[in-house]
């Protein structure tokens, strides 16, 4: 009887373990992020989570890889969106959008720099050389929140859906900070 049950329960951890492997490969994975990558949300260092199949949403944190590297940064304009940005406003679909998740940022960076514009003008059209008009499927517009952080869809390019490691889900470390990572 105890031989029984000292194998049932080696066998519970040997399938325990191998649906913890399973889930770290295809579902979920970890990312610590640079001090490049650092923002009002996430800090230098911290150390988070990233869910590999979920669709990127409008204002998703994304990993995403260009040039053999990762990085962080937000998704703000999706497949058929039509993105401007003029005298640091944010237009979506040719409507005004609010970005209230960099005015932090926006406010310091004036505080230094006077009214020098925060987000330097582009449209789709801009960052596509003339061919799109509006983002076409199977791509997004990802901005880091420092906008004076260029390294984004501004330098890149628009961002392949195949690029996309995964979307930023939750803060491991530090632990004052565990849990769901914010998008506002």
């Amino acid at each position: 009887m105890l031989k029984r049950d000292f194998i049932r329960n080696i066998l519970l951890v040997l399938l325990a373990v191998l649906a913890l492997l399973l889930l770290r490969v295809f579902v979920f994975s970890n990312y610590r992020v640079r001090q490049a990558d650092a923002n009002n949300f996430l800090k230098s260092g911290d150390l988070v989570t990233i869910t590999k199949n979920e669709k990127p949403n409008y204002k998703d944190f994304v990993v995403y890889k260009v040039a053999g590297k990762d990085r962080i940064g937000r998704i703000i304009g999706k497949p058929k969106d039509s993105v401007t940005y003029m005298d640091d406003i944010f237009y979506l679909n040719h409507k005004a959008e609010d970005q209230s998740y960099i005015n932090d940022l926006k406010n310091k960076y004036h505080t230094k720099n006077g009214e020098n514009l925060f987000t330097s003008d582009f449209s789709i059209s801009s960052i596509t050389k003339g061919k799109y008009q509006k983002i076409p499927k199977g791509k997004y517009l990802i901005l880091n929140d420092n906008r004076t952080n260029k390294k984004d869809s501004r330098t890149f390019g628009l961002i392949k859906k195949s690029q996309i490691k995964g979307v930023v889900t939750f803060r491991i470390l530090p632990l004052k900070k565990f849990g769901f990572v914010s998008k506002e």
